[in-house]
């Protein structure tokens, strides 16, 4: 997901869901979106300053000195975001459902970002709020969805973890390694770190991206993680044709949509998998304006009695926005 003109705002939106993988398996991650407001560049001297979001900025107070740029150079954007997930068992037909698989689960959320780039590396500190459980609406969502594209109804939302509000935090790491041209188009090769913190997900991750596109520096990540993406954010010319190949690794310490409710009963989890591996490839093309992207995410079991080897989803994206 691209941004098309290096000094403009622009907006871009998220659709997971298996149906843009080769194979439907309709199951685990089965669905969700996400829509980002990014903000054009906003002078250093406020840049860590955006009253508009709650917590971030005492966050930034307290600890964006020791993780964020603090170059002259720094370019700041805000972002904001909101969007769904929805997480299925494979059977959806049973009622009640199979305590050893994934528990019917939704989240409805929303969150505020920091962005700033210096060079060859790029930072994002973020907070989400949200709510899962019946709240989230997720079941009206899938039924929507399922509708839309006639597949059967699921049965088991009955079974559904409770309502629970919660609220993340997530700081995430971009540096350019190494860049190389291969006749008229780029190769970038840069690393990703990515660490989450709250009630919905504790864990931490590491990983390698390569890009191959024409005109590409420094760029914001859009890493593989079902709990919101940043969309990337491109110095340069208008792309043209890119692709891109992502592999990580990452250590997951929590996971409220496997372990189950925190604060409250829950009816269902299963023991989620501590460590996980995964790789995405996304296609892309870059017009003036906006970008339309496709994308295919692969994982190891994320828990224990999982009975799909290697779960998938695709994604498709679009970003759109220009200078006036």
């Amino acid at each position: 997901m691209w941004s098309l003109e290096a000094q403009a705002a622009f907006n871009a939106f998220l659709w997971d869901n298996d149906v843009f993988s080769p194979k439907e398996t309709d199951a685990y991650y089965t669905n969700g979106f996400t829509f980002h407001h990014v903000s054009d560049p906003v002078p250093a001297e406020r840049g860590r300053q955006w009253a508009a979001c709650p917590g971030l900025a005492w966050l930034s107070r307290k600890f964006a000195s020791h993780l964020i740029s603090t170059d002259a150079d720094s370019e700041f954007r805000h972002s904001w975001e909101a969007g769904q997930i929805i997480q299925t068992p494979l059977d959806k037909q049973a009622n009640p459902p199979d305590p050893e698989d994934q528990p019917y689960a939704g989240l409805l959320y929303a969150g505020c970002n920091y962005h700033v780039q210096s060079g060859d590396r790029a930072e994002t500190l973020g907070v989400q709020f949200g709510v899962v459980g019946p709240w989230s609406l997720a079941e009206q969502g899938q039924h929507v969805a399922h509708k839309a594209i006639g597949a059967r109804e699921a049965k088991g939302w009955s079974g559904q973890l409770r309502n629970e509000f919660v609220a993340n935090v997530r700081y995430d790491r971009q540096q350019v390694l190494v860049k190389a041209l291969l006749g008229s188009r780029e190769l970038t090769v840069f690393d990703n770190m990515d660490v989450a913190l709250g009630p919905l997900l504790t864990s931490a991750s590491a990983g390698i991206n390569v890009l191959f596109a024409s005109d590409v520096d420094a760029a914001f990540g859009l890493n593989p993680n079902y709990l919101g993406r940043y969309p990337h954010i491109i110095a340069g010319r208008p792309l043209g044709f890119y692709t891109m190949g992502t592999l990580q690794v990452s250590g997951v310490l929590h996971n409220l949509f496997l372990s189950g409710n925190t604060w409250v009963d829950s009816p269902a989890s299963v023991d989620h998998e501590p460590l996980l591996a995964s790789a995405q490839m996304l296609f892309g093309y870059g017009f003036s304006c906006w970008a339309l992207q496709l994308g295919l995410n692969v994982s190891t079991r994320t828990f224990q009695s999982q009975d799909v080897q290697w779960p998938r989803y695709g994604s498709l994206a679009v970003t759109w926005g220009c200078r006036q």
